[in-house]
């Protein structure tokens, strides 16, 4: 399998070559592969099976994460780190290996940190024929309650070598730098195993603003970016624009204005990677032509019953899986999304597609993003939010609130009934999405 003999490469590596760096240091294959012997020596002293890995240093948590699956530990991942989510999770795991910031909120036995013991030590370690141990991810999705998906570490580095046999060649010389956490799977896969296992250096901290990409651009020769519709929707075309090399987007789908903001400032279409934490990679595609199609990955195909309900069979998966989306499965063999079965909602007894009354919203000029939400207060009625457009801003500043509200509902009143309107706005600068391009249904309540 390549991904094994990828990794075993990894570990035997004793060279100059650059695996990460920061902005303090960088940090060698020959440095990575004595922090690694000295990360396994920590672990072994404690007679853990399941551990969660929580630290924001994309290379120290790469060590760990390597040291575990080495010593056939079963891991767990979570992005949120607050108390009561841990409490929640707890029976999971056994110890947590985490930045120094975490130790209050576990007992002072079951906390080791992930700093790297100074120390002489021979790295000797079998890898195993089968990596079967667990790899664990805990989610919210839409709702806030956790979620706990289980993959095997096998699973993951056959996804990590089938994204590099498509990409590879459109990355050969990149530096990867990451807006995306390494605690969900798409950032685990883009943003550290693929770069770490194929020798491509990354920045081992995430880039949380515009301006933070332009600084670490400047010097590099090539660059891949990880990113998600929250950073690449942000565009400032008042800074300078620059030209990636490559860019992936995940975790939502890209509208057609922020694929072309990032074509005019980051001098590429992203490409779009579609799927989930139970699914992995399902397809991609680029909006470099409009109403641009999602090619399946490898091994990936889908099938609709009589009810029109779209069914998954992946390399990934032991069994079927049936997606909450609206697909739509096309001759060429590819496929369009169309929206979530799950948001077709009921309001007095009429049918009401989410999805649609958003679309028809970003088709206003006052309107450049938008989210449909379902209250209920004495009765159920829709909320939007909605990001409005330079147009839109103007026109609320001279007109007000009221003025927009009701420009937005007579348009909507053009192909809508009473029902499918939304009765309650909020406008803001930009949506709330989470470090991982995400739009929670909590965030989205919380405005009304």
């Amino acid at each position: 399998m390549e991904a094994l003999d990828k990794l075993y490469q990894l570990i035997q590596t004793n060279d100059d070559h650059c695996v990460a760096y920061d902005k303090q240091q960088q940090y060698s294959h020959s440095r990575f592969r004595q922090d690694l012997a000295r990360a396994i020596n920590n672990i072994q002293q404690y007679p853990h099976q399941r551990y969660l890995l929580f630290t924001d240093h994309s290379y120290t948590f790469a060590v760990n994460l390597i040291a575990l699956f080495l010593l056939q530990k079963n891991v767990v991942l979570t992005a949120n780190v607050k108390s009561d989510w841990l409490s929640q999770i707890s029976h999971h795991f056994d110890a947590i290996i985490g930045d120094a910031t975490l130790e209050p909120l576990l007992a002072g036995d079951h906390f080791h940190t992930p700093e790297l013991k100074q120390a002489d030590l021979d790295l000797a370690v079998t890898i195993p024929t089968q990596l079967d141990n667990s790899l664990t991810f805990f989610t919210s999705g839409s709702t806030s309650q956790p979620k706990a998906i289980s993959k095997t570490i096998q699973q993951l580095l056959t996804e990590v070598s089938c994204i590099h046999s498509i990409f590879g060649s459109s990355v050969s010389s990149c530096t990867f730098l990451s807006t995306v956490s390494h605690h969900h799977i798409y950032g685990l896969i883009f943003r550290l195993l693929w770069p770490l296992l194929y020798r491509f250096p990354f920045y081992a901290e995430i880039v949380l603003y515009q301006e933070q990409l332009r600084s670490l651009y400047r010097p590099l020769s090539e660059v891949c970016l990880i990113s998600s519709p929250a950073f690449l929707s942000r565009q400032d075309h008042e800074l300078e624009a620059i030209e990636l090399t490559q860019c992936f987007s995940s975790g939502s789908l890209l509208s057609e204005a922020a694929a072309q903001a990032s074509y005019e400032q980051l001098g590429i279409f992203p490409v779009e990677v579609f799927g989930s934490t139970e699914t992995g990679g399902i397809g991609y595609r680029t909006q470099s032509e409009s109403q641009a199609c999602w090619t399946f990955f490898p091994g990936m195909s889908m099938q609709q019953n009589a009810e029109g309900i779209t069914i998954l069979s992946s390399p990934y998966l032991s069994a079927p899986y049936q997606l909450d989306d609206d697909i739509e499965l096309l001759p060429t063999g590819q496929f369009r999304i169309l929206g979530r079965l799950d948001r077709v909602v009921k309001i007095e007894e009429k049918r009401v597609s989410l999805d649609a009354i958003e679309t028809t919203l970003l088709e206003s000029s006052l309107v450049n993003a938008a989210k449909v939400v379902v209250l209920q207060h004495h009765r159920t009625y829709l909320g939007a939010v909605i990001v409005l457009s330079e147009t839109g801003r103007q026109l609320l500043n001279s007109h007000g609130k009221h003025y927009i509200n009701q420009r937005l509902r007579s348009e909507l009143a053009e192909r809508y009934e009473a029902v499918a309107i939304p009765r309650k706005w909020r406008y803001l600068e930009q949506l709330p999405y989470n470090s991982q391009g995400k739009l929670t249904l909590d965030q989205l309540m919380g405005l009304f």
